[in-house]
């Protein structure tokens, strides 16, 4: 699949059942946040199966299970919770 649409690539990141990376996701707006589609287009994984596409995602924001320091720094989670929490709740439920 080369090009999946958000809702493929969320609901395949809501299978990590990490609430981090979906709000970082649905924040995403490829400036201040750079989410699955630019993993993507850097590692040129365009006709790479969704769940690797997010895979690669992952692999980039986690370290042990963890969001990695210098992302999760750089993140109001409060606000991103505040603006993305019911729809995480809602890809977190299904």
């Amino acid at each position: 699949m080369s090009n999946p649409t958000d809702e493929e690539l969320l609901t395949e990141l809501a299978t990590y059942q990490n609430r981090k990376l979906l709000l970082w996701q649905l924040a995403a707006d490829g400036r201040t946040f750079c989410g699955i589609r630019f993993i993507v287009q850097e590692r040129d994984l365009q006709a790479a199966p969704v769940d690797e596409q997010v895979q690669a995602f992952a692999d980039d924001m986690l370290s042990d299970g963890e969001i990695r320091p210098e992302y999760d720094s750089m993140a109001d989670w409060d606000a991103l919770e505040a603006n993305h929490g019911d729809t995480a709740d809602q890809y977190l439920s299904t």
